[in-house]
């Protein structure tokens, strides 16, 4: 046992640190998502619906499973290889049950995560696109797929080893206490990608017989398409999580992905209440801001050229006066410059100065 642990505290420092900057990232992105959903609700005076509740639920489970994660690495840096550990006469310390007992709460909380989410979605749909009876049951039927998925999946993992601490004695690998938690992790992963493409896939007859025009319709298909995104990501934990020939899910291919999915999912969910919001950062654009201010220095060269000018038409008329009046009282024929083309160079620095 001494070289595999060795191995793993050689590349476990390494492979952390990226999981931990990728999943803060992420997860960063979908508190601002949520924070700015509402804010916008709150400014556009339109009232926090139910669906605005559940994204916040999802993102509180998120930030917990965060803190979670967090504690069970300070704990116990090798924590992540311990949870694939299928060696039978591997001793786990004390660190490496909590840290176990802690990624199993984690491991619960995600259904909490996603079900909160796509169920926000679902009663998004609901106060948008609620336009007729039939695509109101079609909103119920999703609805009761995902509370099913959310409430199975739950119990299934609250349950998967009898008695429950064989979940962190022997990390669900013991098939006399623990049923096959690899396989359940794909069908699972299997499941929601399903429900994530059903409920992507809803609104779009609905949008399609609104009264807007083409480039307003395509806007619309392309914000919920955004979506597509975090199916992607569910399709590649899914595949990098089974551990083929394996009884436990390899959760170091898994872990960033995990994160990601979640968030991006928090994230599309709160995209389609951005619009009020992007409209009122438009109008106080910085390209706005600095046409303003160009049109303000324009406006006031030209007040400055115009005033020049006045001053210069002023004194001409004064030298051509004073002119005039010494050519009076010197009896001399000769014309009074009337004009600066008509002045030397000498008079015109005088002028400008």
């Amino acid at each position: 046992m001494a070289p595999i642990q060795a191995r793993a505290d050689a590349h476990g420092s390494g492979e952390s640190d990226t999981t931990l900057a990728v999943s803060g990232l992420i997860i960063v992105l979908a508190v601002i998502s949520c924070a700015l959903r509402f804010y916008t609700r709150i400014f556009t005076k339109s009232g926090l619906k139910s669906d605005d509740w559940f994204i916040l639920v999802a993102v509180l489970a998120t930030l917990l499973t965060a803190a979670l994660l967090l504690w069970g690495n300070a704990i116990d840096q090798n924590g992540l290889w311990v949870s694939e550990n299928t060696d039978p006469t591997y001793v786990y310390t004390e660190q490496d049950i909590l840290y176990l007992k802690i990624a199993f709460v984690a491991s619960v909380i995600y259904f909490t995560i996603a079900g909160t989410t796509k169920l926000g979605i679902l009663l998004m749909y609901n106060r948008i696109f609620n336009v007729s009876d039939s695509f109101r049951w079609q909103l119920y039927i999703a609805s009761a797929l995902v509370m099913g998925w959310w409430i199975g999946c739950t119990v299934a993992t609250l349950t998967n080893c009898i008695p429950l601490e064989w979940s962190w004695i022997n990390s669900f690998a013991d098939p006399r206490y623990c049923f096959d938690f690899n396989i359940f992790w794909t069908a699972s992963g299997a499941c929601e990608i399903f429900l994530d493409v059903l409920i992507l896939t809803l609104p779009i007859s609905v949008v399609v017989r609104l009264s807007l025009s083409l480039k307003k319709k395509l806007m619309v298909v392309g914000i919920f398409a955004l979506g597509w995104f975090a199916v992607i990501t569910g399709i590649v934990r899914v595949i990098l999580g089974y551990n083929k020939g394996n009884r436990v899910p390899s959760y170091s291919g898994a872990e960033v992905w995990t994160t990601v999915h979640a968030g991006l999912s928090i994230v599309c969910a709160s995209l389609p209440c951005f619009k009020p919001l992007v409209r009122k950062i438009a109008g106080l654009s910085f390209l706005a801001r600095i046409s303003s201010l160009l049109s303000i220095r324009r406006s006031t060269s030209n007040g400055s050229s115009s005033k020049k000018s006045s001053q210069v038409d002023s004194n001409n008329t004064s030298l051509g006066v004073r002119g005039g009046e010494r050519a009076n009282e010197g009896g001399g024929n000769e014309a009074a410059p009337t004009a600066l083309s008509d002045l030397s160079p000498s008079q015109i620095v005088e002028i400008e100065s």
